[in-house]
């Protein structure tokens, strides 16, 4: 096993007890994780942490307007949209602020940056929810809510790429196959990131200590498995689903690493 295997299944198993104090509800071993999909082949989510300065509205009823600290790592291509991340954990609740497409009028109307500040101009806000619940595609949220759960929240995570979209996964299995970390997980309905990973199986996947922010951006692709692929994690993707009490997983997917960064908050 590489050392940087090595310390991200050394990380991994280190931060359950800390997940597990996190999430009392979920009666299972797992971590939260965070999976970055975009709906281009060939293109991968370009992830970042950065610190929640705060929110405001937008010049539209549906626009929000994000301040983070940190300048983005990469900045878009034509096509790309900035999403941002914003999730009370406890709560298991939050929000995805998208941009609109990198177009014509360039860079400038997804974001400003500058002097190490980040203000993201979202045209649309989407719920998050960490179970298979319904959403709908174009929902119209008060700013008020948004504010009123963001407020306190200490970090935002942006996802940069065509039709970025990043969502939180638990992972309740991982092993070690053939010298590659597999990560699993399940799903409940096809929404946003199932249909990004029917055109792209490629993936960038954070998995944090929910604390410091910091840990490892992973790398990889995403498959759908059957019952009888790997049975010992398909029962336990189940079985995390119903520890949860959620409704059983209607697909169960494998994620298997082939690079591994460290992550933390952009600037330190």
């Amino acid at each position: 096993m590489s050392s940087d295997l090595a310390g991200v299944v050394g990380f991994l198993e280190g931060q359950k007890a800390k997940h597990a104090a996190r999430f009392p509800s979920v009666r299972a071993e797992t971590v939260l994780s965070f999976l970055g999909t975009t709906g281009r082949a060939g293109s991968w989510a370009r992830v970042s942490i950065h610190r929640l300065v705060g929110v405001k509205p937008g010049a539209g009823a549906s626009e929000l307007e994000v301040s983070l600290d940190g300048e983005l790592p990469t900045l878009p291509e034509p096509g790309d949209c900035l999403s941002v991340h914003l999730t009370r954990l406890a709560q298991f609740q939050g929000y995805q602020v998208k941009t609109r497409a990198c177009g014509e009028e360039g860079a400038a109307a997804l974001f400003e940056q500058g002097d190490g500040r980040l203000l993201v101009k979202g045209a649309q806000i989407y719920t998050v929810h960490h179970s298979p619940y319904t959403l709908r595609f174009f929902e119209r949220i008060p700013f008020e809510e948004v504010r009123d759960l963001t407020g306190g929240l200490t970090h935002a995570l942006v996802a940069v790429g065509p039709v970025a979209n990043l969502s939180p996964r638990f992972v309740f299995h991982h092993e070690v196959k053939d010298g590659k970390l597999h990560l699993f997980h399940g799903d409940g309905l096809a929404l946003k990131t199932y249909m990004n990973l029917r055109h792209n199986r490629q993936v960038t996947r954070l998995i944090l200590d929910l604390d410091e922010f910091r840990g490892y951006a992973l790398r990889g692709l995403v498959e759908e498995i059957p019952p009888g692929a790997n049975p010992v994690a398909y029962e336990k993707v189940v079985a995390g689903f119903a520890a949860g009490n959620w409704s059983r997983p209607s697909r169960v997917f494998r994620f298997v690493v082939d690079a591994i960064e460290p992550a933390g908050p952009v600037g330190g």
